[in-house]
């Protein structure tokens, strides 16, 4: 078994021994002197005295060298294990390995205590190091729990200083590696209400969970979060030393809630107004029967007719919608384009426009109902919007080895840049009196962007005031 003794206590060693070795030269002398001062009052004859005298100085001396030489064979007895004491606590002092199993290096004939003291300190040591592999562990699990969550999180001292925050606290915030506890959670973020929630926490010791606006980097708009901050308490005596804090980003949620509401506004506002003219009109045609006037009932049931028909195009537009979002399989197929275009075109009425169409290869891969969904309604929308005599002009074109690409361009009065961003948004109106005025649902090109994005592809606008627009659909695929 390896030996553990590394170190030898010359000092103390040299300490010990110089006391053992003047405490037994005083006391042979003491007692040199005593025998001689006897020698000299006895009445012996003076040779016998010296020999006698020769006798004692001889057993004197040679009882001092035995006295030091117990006493060299004691103080190494003494010394050599707490040097390995010594050895072992500058060890545990400096957080070294120990031996998984350290020898106990005391032999049968030292003290006791000296082999239990030495059991215990090994003990110790195996204690501490297993309690510094453990939180070695812990450590690096809990920073690797750290960096994967998606969440922000920032942990602060009781003086509000920053302790740790995770990469998704960096990358979010734009914050570069800091030393600990020298920023200040105020030059991190900049805003009171955290600084409150944060302050409130480390007060009362209960967490506390708030919502909160923080505008982050170089965003115009302000993002919400559900920040959530619990105390950090000492496991002994449950003193608050710090505060941890969780950003849990919901501008998302927030967005889709805001269009959610909009969204059923927009349906209720849709599905109500065709519905009163469709009640209207027929409380007037029940009225006009009862009274024998049928003069205008023929006119008043067309009005019906249409705002039922514009009913039905809705609900079937929010239909597909919802089909599309739900993740329903499309039907892909070879489609010719130039069946696809003259069948459209026979369905949309554009005798009024000056509409010509470009053909660069004549099949492609996709859904044939859903690509004349997108057809028709880019082509209802131009002839909506654009002043009649005008051009509509449709081409089909190949985009690199693969792709295809659907262009509608008109030269119409344009759509502004404002408007441009929220264009394929669900119900958005450029202009909602004359959208309404003309049939529109409001969602013809929301239903292109899901239908285009669904064949794997995107849609785009490049459009200027008076310069008219133009609609591109790209899709990949081959012919």
């Amino acid at each position: 078994m390896k030996n553990s003794v590394h170190y030898f206590p010359t000092r103390l060693f040299r300490w010990f021994l110089s006391q053992q070795i003047l405490a037994s030269a005083l006391f042979f002398v003491v007692l040199c002197g005593g025998l001689l001062l006897w020698l000299e009052a006895t009445t012996l004859e003076p040779e016998v005295r010296r020999m006698i005298r020769h006798a004692v100085l001889v057993t004197l001396a040679i009882s001092f060298g035995g006295m030091i030489v117990i006493s060299l064979a004691m103080a190494r007895r003494l010394v050599v294990p707490l040097g390995r004491l010594i050895e072992k606590t500058r060890r545990l002092r400096e957080f070294q390995k120990l031996e998984e199993h350290e020898p106990e290096a005391l032999t049968f004939d030292e003290p006791g205590e000296w082999y239990e003291l030495e059991r215990a300190l090994n003990r110790l040591g195996r204690d501490l190091r297993q309690k510094t592999i453990r939180l070695s562990r812990e450590k690096t699990e809990l920073r690797a729990i750290m960096s994967a969550v998606n969440e922000a999180v920032l942990a602060v001292n009781s003086e509000k200083r920053v302790m740790f925050y995770n990469p998704q606290f960096a990358y979010l915030f734009n914050q570069q590696s800091a030393p600990k506890g020298e920023i200040h959670i105020t030059e991190l973020l900049r805003s009171p209400e955290v600084l409150q929630i944060y302050e409130t926490a480390l007060q009362g010791g209960d967490p506390v969970r708030r919502e909160v606006q923080i505008t982050v980097s170089d965003e115009r708009q302000a993002r919400h979060f559900q920040l959530s901050v619990a105390p950090l308490r000492k496991k002994h005596n449950q003193e608050i030393y710090g505060a941890a804090g969780i950003f849990y980003d919901i501008t998302e949620l927030k967005k889709a809630e805001r269009i959610r509401i909009e969204f059923v506004a927009n349906v209720s506002h849709e599905l109500r107004t065709p519905l009163t003219a469709i009640n209207g009109y027929l409380q007037t045609v029940m009225s006009d029967f009862e009274k024998g006037h049928t003069e205008q009932a023929g006119e008043f049931l067309k009005i019906v007719a249409g705002n039922a028909t514009r009913l039905k195009h809705l609900v079937e537009d929010l239909l597909d919608i919802s089909a599309l979002e739900s993740g329903k399989e499309l039907s892909m197929e070879r489609v010719n384009v130039q069946d696809l275009t003259e069948a459209v075109i026979r369905q949309v009425r554009a005798n009024s426009h000056k509409v010509h169409i470009f053909y660069d290869f004549q099949e492609m891969w996709g859904d044939p109902k859903r690509l004349e969904q997108v057809l028709r309604n880019l082509m209802e929308n131009a002839v909506r919007y654009v002043p009649e005599g005008r051009n509509i002009e449709i081409r089909w074109a190949r985009k690199g080895d693969e792709g295809f690409e659907l262009h509608v361009k008109d030269d119409g009065p344009g759509i502004a840049p404002e408007h441009q961003a929220r264009l394929f948004e669900r119900f958005y109106r450029v202009d909602e009196a004359r959208s309404r005025a003309t049939g529109g649902t409001g969602i013809g090109l929301s239903l292109v962007k899901h239908i285009v994005q669904r064949h794997g592809g995107q849609v785009h606008l490049h459009s200027e005031i008076g310069r008219g627009s133009e609609f591109i659909c790209e899709f990949p695929g081959q012919s």
